[in-house]
């Protein structure tokens, strides 16, 4: 090798030591600081392009799990308005059981009569009130509701139950001006032991359909838990590595800069030649 002035190899090659040193240290910083080995597609655009579609697709389960929950808050306001449909129509049935009774007098009947229109006025106020989010799946035209389910769109049916008029309606035109009439009522196929039915059937139907959301929010939510796990695979970065690979890379730059401080020095000892 021969000693110039002009070209100092020695330093070439610390110089090269030393920026491959300084490019790791950044990209070890970068990874502590982002925890992930896959920040950007700088870092591996293949794999960023991966994270990213599963990104994606989390991000549309819990979009459809949004709306289920709006589902879910439709269902349970109109299974609790149907809760207390129900003890409105025991306290109902009981007024009719008196109403029954033929020796009543004219204003105990009058009395009673009153009382079960205003139980009747009480169980449409109910139905009136179960709204959710504007929508009220007991009111006379209720429609069904279809809400996505999953990030395929598909989606799940929560059925409308019109208690106004299956329910309401009847009681309210039922006939209670004599015992006989009011014991009608009562009797299996009477327009009260109807009313009953449809009301057990509606909660019934509606339980179904709050299943049917629950099942579906819980399976986005295991989807979504098993992606996000694959998806750290993927990007996230092991901190204890990357800690050590940090002070490797930060020896291997302090002695880069010493060689190229050696390196340096070389021209300054030709100098010696000439004294």
């Amino acid at each position: 090798m021969i000693s110039s002035l002009n070209t100092n190899t020695g330093s070439y090659s610390s110089i090269r030591s030393f920026g491959a040193a300084e490019s790791a240290v950044q990209a070890s910083q970068k990874r502590i600081a982002s925890g992930r080995k896959v920040a950007d597609a700088y870092d591996n655009g293949a794999a960023f392009s991966v994270a990213e579609g599963l990104r994606g697709d989390t991000a549309a389960l819990g979009a459809a799990n949004e709306r289920l929950a709006v589902g879910k808050g439709m269902i349970d306001v109109a299974v609790k308005a149907g809760q207390f449909i129900s003890s409105s129509l025991q306290d109902a049935r009981a007024t009719l059981i008196k109403l029954s009774d033929p020796s009543l007098s004219a204003d105990d009947r009058a009395n009673y009569q009153a009382q079960f229109k205003n139980q009747v006025g009480d169980i449409g106020a109910f139905v009136k009130d179960a709204k959710y989010n504007g929508v009220n799946l007991l009111d006379q035209g209720a429609q069904n509701q279809n809400i996505v389910s999953n990030g395929s769109g598909g989606s799940v049916s929560v059925r409308a139950q019109d208690l106004q008029t299956s329910l309401v309606n009847v009681l309210s035109s039922a006939d209670v001006s004599t015992a006989g009439a009011a014991a009608s009522l009562l009797q299996p196929g009477g327009q009260f032991a109807q009313a009953e039915n449809t009301l057990g059937s509606a909660l019934n139907t509606l339980s179904a359909d709050a299943k049917s959301v629950n099942n579906s929010i819980k399976s986005n939510n295991s989807i979504i838990d098993a992606t996000n796990t694959g998806l750290g695979e993927i990007v996230d970065a092991d901190l204890a590595k990357e800690a050590a690979a940090l002070s490797a890379a930060q020896a291997k730059q302090q002695l880069s800069g010493q060689s190229l401080s050696i390196a340096n020095q070389a021209p300054q000892a030709l100098l010696g030649l000439f004294q």
